[in-house]
């Protein structure tokens, strides 16, 4: 039986134990929403474009050491640079046990994931890892850890509810008779993991029943030199993406400072918007969790060539840049407080 253990990992060579930054595929976006609606964001953070098909994702339900009861799910097609692969659970019909992922969201998808198990069909207390096939092959032997949320064979009970926010402190939960409060009961939280019975605190238990995506400075994935055995602090590298679990306003596009040159540009990036793919020939798509009013795309003259008004507040647009010259081109946006603007590279 074909199973990645957690101390084979360790058989890989020094020279593929340490990531560098903005050099390799990371999860730029965690989907762990109601039902099956769950779905998995890769990006790019280098300037060439990346065949997928060298890229395993791998789930250890519940934490184990193997990905055999979790599922193993090779990526298809190439990723843009600076651009997302977003790939979500693909079940299309429900059973008595088992939800169909909402359309919707199967619809924002470049890849849609095989059938149970499957990366996908996480419940927020199972390791998920991004693998490169060095051999090409698909022999696990050749796999190279890239990235990886939560912790594999890390202590995870199989009734665990997740890894929270919060450690090393009490939690309460009030015991009730029929509506009546008739005590109270806690227990002590260790290592971020909440215990089996205390699903109710959602505001908590950051990796079930929410979207997360990648803090805009992280520039690698977590690689064995960096990768957690005992406690997994999922607010170090991510946060969570307002409006509740079924919120999908932030995928197919990601903001990072790999994209960025300079140290203005990489402080800037932190509170601007998302742009993607770019460079762009055809179409671009922008994001801002803050609501856009208005884009508008001036060359570098300082001629306005595209505007768009009235958007209301919207969080994310899509429109054709076709007619427009290869070039870079200066777009803008405005919400309701703010002005912001990138930079927009026209060209193939």
């Amino acid at each position: 039986m074909r199973r990645i253990l957690f101390a084979a990992a360790l058989l890989l060579t020094a020279g593929s134990m340490f990531g560098q930054n903005c050099s390799e595929l990371f999860f730029s976006e965690y989907l762990e929403g109601s039902g099956n609606n769950k779905g998995l964001e890769v990006y790019n953070p280098t300037d060439g474009v990346i065949n997928l098909g060298s890229y395993f994702i791998a789930r250890y339900s519940n934490g184990s050491n193997s990905y055999v009861d979790g599922g193993l799910t090779q990526l298809e097609g190439f990723i843009q640079p600076y651009s997302t692969h977003l790939i979500v659970n693909g079940q299309t019909t429900s059973t008595e046990t088992s939800p169909a992922a909402d359309p919707a969201l199967q619809e924002m998808a470049q890849q849609l994931d095989h059938d149970y198990p499957a990366p996908t069909y996480m419940n927020g207390n199972d390791a998920i890892a991004l693998f490169r096939d060095d051999g090409g092959s698909g022999d696990v032997n050749d796999f190279v850890l890239v990235d990886l949320f939560g912790i594999i064979g890390g202590g995870m009970p199989s009734d665990g509810e997740g890894w929270a926010s919060i450690t090393d402190q009490y939690i309460y939960k009030n015991v009730y008779d029929g509506d009546e409060i008739v005590g109270q009961d806690s227990t002590f939280v260790e290592n971020y993991i909440i215990p089996d019975g205390y699903y109710f605190l959602s505001w908590w238990i950051w990796s079930a029943n929410h979207a997360l995506v990648r803090k805009p400075d992280i520039k690698q994935g977590v690689t064995l030199d960096r990768m957690p055995s005992v406690e997994f602090d999922v607010t170090q590298e991510w946060d969570t993406v307002p409006g509740g679990q079924d919120v999908w306003d932030s995928l197919n596009a990601h903001y990072c400072v790999c994209e960025f040159g300079t140290d203005i540009e990489k402080e800037e990036i932190i509170r601007s918007f998302s742009l993607s793919p770019n460079p762009s020939h055809s179409y671009v798509k922008i994001g801002y969790e803050k609501g856009i009013n208005e884009v508008t795309i001036f060359d570098l003259s300082g001629k306005l060539v595209y505007r768009s008004e009235d958007l209301q507040g919207i969080r994310q647009e899509e429109f054709t840049i076709d007619h427009l010259e290869d070039g870079i081109y200066v777009i803008k946006i405005r919400s309701r407080n703010e002005l912001l603007s990138r930079k927009l590279i026209k060209g193939r």
